[in-house]
């Protein structure tokens, strides 16, 4: 009888010891993922704010709304306060009501965008766009996201002034040695903070590839299509917990992935120890007690 006694107490505390093992592993790894996803939002959210903010700002400047200058010099003021303010942007353009862009070094319009969605949104609502990731530049290869925001008199759209935030920028805000940040877009793919190959890959088709995740893939990305925060686990070739957020005044969302056997390393060898006492005791006692 004692020693059934014995070892029940023994199964109670292991089990004890397993249960609080695995709340404070967990609770750890929640915590250290949660910590870095918000890191990383903010820093993205904080650069589009300030784009945004700046943009409106501009919108209501005189010589940018005064009739007396050209879009060419206009054009001039744009790029001139983004070099010498060191505003960091591939460009700061103006646009007419046209939707026609210009440049500083040209009096035609070097482009007109009105074929483009967010454009025709902007001049539509007059509500501020902020778009997903596109290649653009001079040579087509540049990843950017651009920010464009209305220019309106007597509450009409005759203009327009945008930005476009450059794609390694963003990359270099996600960047971590103990965590995967990467940013999604609006069409649930990935758009920043993963290899050049993976660039656009849809969201559903890696999630879908995982060998598991602790809540159905349909769930997780209706979450995403709402804006809304969640986490789940995946287990792959090891365990990861992954956390997901929102970025304010876009549709995006940086999700964060962290494997987790390096964040409780310490937490197991301690337990392992724990556990190791408790089994040798227990097969010290109950031989102790058979001899007996």
């Amino acid at each position: 009888m004692k020693r059934i006694i014995t070892g029940l107490i023994l199964a109670v505390l292991l089990a004890g010891g397993t249960i609080t093992a695995g709340v404070l592993a967990a609770g750890r790894v929640s915590a250290f993922a949660r910590q870095e996803n918000d890191e990383k939002t903010a820093l993205v959210q904080t650069r589009v704010q300030e784009t945004l903010s700046l943009l409106e700002d501009l919108s209501e400047n005189a010589y940018i709304r005064s009739k007396e200058y050209s879009y060419q010099e206009k054009a001039a003021f744009l790029t001139n306060k983004n070099l010498q303010e060191k505003q960091g942007y591939m460009m700061l353009r103006i646009l007419d009501g046209e939707v026609n862009i210009y440049r500083e070094d040209a009096e035609t319009p070097a482009s007109n965008l009105s074929s483009r969605d967010y454009m025709q949104r902007l001049y539509t609502t007059g509500k501020e766009q902020v778009t997903d990731a596109f290649l653009a530049g001079a040579d087509g290869k540049t990843i950017n996201y651009t920010v464009a925001v209305a220019i309106e008199e007597n509450s009409r759209v005759t203009g327009a002034l945008m930005a476009a935030i450059y794609g390694a920028e963003i990359d270099e805000y996600l960047q971590d040695d103990q965590a995967v940040n990467v940013l999604v877009g609006s069409q649930l793919q990935y758009m920043s903070g993963v290899a050049e190959d993976s660039f656009g890959l849809a969201v559903a088709q890696v999630l879908e590839g995982e060998h598991k995740t602790s809540r159905p893939v349909e769930n997780i990305l209706l979450d995403f299509s709402e804006g809304k925060r969640g986490s789940f686990w995946s287990l792959k070739s090891h365990i990861e917990y992954i956390v997901y957020s929102p970025v304010e005044n876009t549709n995006w969302i940086v999700m964060t992935s962290v494997k987790v056997f390096p964040l409780i390393q310490d937490i197991l060898i301690i337990y392992g120890c724990g556990a190791a006492v408790l089994l040798i005791a227990g097969a010290f006692l109950l031989r102790k007690k058979k001899t007996a």
